[in-house]
């Protein structure tokens, strides 16, 4: 037997085992670990939101901690649903696992494995990315520090990235060190967690797209022609019992779409909205700065930020072309039926068609919320109205 978390998921168990997120039995250690990624992670949210409440606010101060929240937010959102369903995730993962193990045919495990294989491409792409990432950004943030050690002036480099710090934020400077440490910490973790459960909810859809592409090549298979045109009894039961297998393999990948979204769609609506959010606000930010040059340090802060929600835009833009992958090739499963030489087949055989046909002619859909569905439009709806909302902030500026 052939072990699929071995195969297809081992990047995202990279990820998510040191923070106790992998697929398991959950332990004390697990617990601990789990405890304290979301203690970063909520208080790093808190933290920022208090802001509003201690600082003396303006529109200004009010764009410049949602641009930083928002962001948070998005990074803090995914994990923490991902720890609620665990066991959700965990049952969807074995039903994989059981559609795997049932695949005799080996073409149907090759079009299995297509796609298990480019899931784990996609996500070490992302893995490296993210890298990148985290190091570009670790170096804008602490290469101050280093420079002081290393090049020591009259002037502390860091000096600057202490000003904006409590500029920024707000809090005294004797707490500044803390407030970038713990900020730093809770992106890293953030961005590490989100990539690894935003890339496995990926593979998951990608492995539901193998099961309709199987479907139909069983609905092919089934109304070979030379099976239809030695209509025999022998022949018959091999065609009923072929598009038997099709029909079933395609309710198992439509109930499994259904359960994962369904389970997580009050999050993904959220997630979406706190995007289009963060989006704007960073892109007002740089745009409301008079003087770049002089405020090099908070557009450096922001472009990080731009940087994240391009990151996260990117998982985003995945998740819509899985969704619409989704949709076509379950439409493509109503087209193999149509155009197959139904009509060649036996009386009961058609009736199995017609059943297909019926339950295949609707546009199968994941949406999150009822509001937004996965899909390229969607992903350029959203872009273009975070672009129409800076638009129309820098205007009535």
């Amino acid at each position: 037997m052939v072990c699929i978390k071995k195969r297809f998921f081992n990047s995202n168990r990279l990820l998510l085992l040191p923070f106790g997120l992998w697929l398991g039995e959950k332990t004390i250690v697990t617990h601990l670990q789990a405890t304290l990624l979301y203690s970063i992670l909520i208080s790093s949210v808190v933290f920022q939101l208090s802001r509003l409440f201690i600082a003396e606010c303006s529109f200004d101060f009010i764009v410049r901690i949602f641009s930083s929240t928002s962001l948070y937010a998005m990074l803090t959102s995914l994990p923490i649903i991902f720890w609620i369903h665990m066991k959700t995730i965990t049952y969807l993962f074995d039903q994989l696992q059981y559609i795997y193990d049932r695949l005799k045919d080996r073409n149907e495990i090759a079009i299995y494995d297509k796609y298990g294989y480019f899931a784990n491409h996609v996500t070490t792409i992302i893995i490296i990315l993210l890298v990148c990432g985290l190091c570009g950004n670790s170096v804008i943030i602490y290469l101050p520090f280093v420079l002081d050690i290393v090049v020591p002036k009259n002037e502390s480099y860091a000096i600057r990235t202490m000003q904006f710090v409590t500029e920024y934020f707000n809090v005294s400077e004797k707490y500044y060190f803390l407030v970038l440490v713990h900020l730093t910490a809770a992106s890293v973790t953030g961005a590490i967690v989100f990539t690894g459960t935003g890339t496995m909810l990926f593979s998951y859809l990608q492995h539901v797209c193998g099961m309709f592409e199987i479907a139909s090549y069983r609905i092919e298979q089934a109304m070979a022609s030379e099976l239809l045109h030695k209509c025999h009894i022998k022949n018959r039961n091999v065609i009923c019992r072929k598009m038997i297998c099709a029909i079933d393999i395609q309710r198992q990948a439509m109930e499994f779409a259904k359960h994962l979204i369904t389970s997580m769609e009050g999050t993904l609506f959220v997630m979406i909205i706190t995007t289009v959010l963060c989006m704007t606000c960073n892109l007002f930010r740089i745009f409301q700065i008079e003087s770049p040059m002089e405020r090099m340090d908070e557009v450096l802060i922001h472009l990080l930020h731009l940087w994240a929600v391009l990151f996260i835009l990117i998982i985003l833009f995945l998740s819509n072309y899985v969704g619409q992958e989704v949709t076509d090739y379950s439409n493509h499963v109503y087209e193999i039926t149509y155009n197959v030489s139904w009509y060649l087949a036996p009386l009961h055989i058609q009736k199995l068609i017609l059943f297909l046909l019926e339950r295949s002619h609707k546009i199968f859909t994941l949406s999150a919320g009822g509001l937004f569905t996965a899909s390229i439009e969607c992903f350029a709806t959203l872009v273009k109205v975070s672009m129409s909302y800076f638009t129309f902030m820098y205007s009535i500026q």
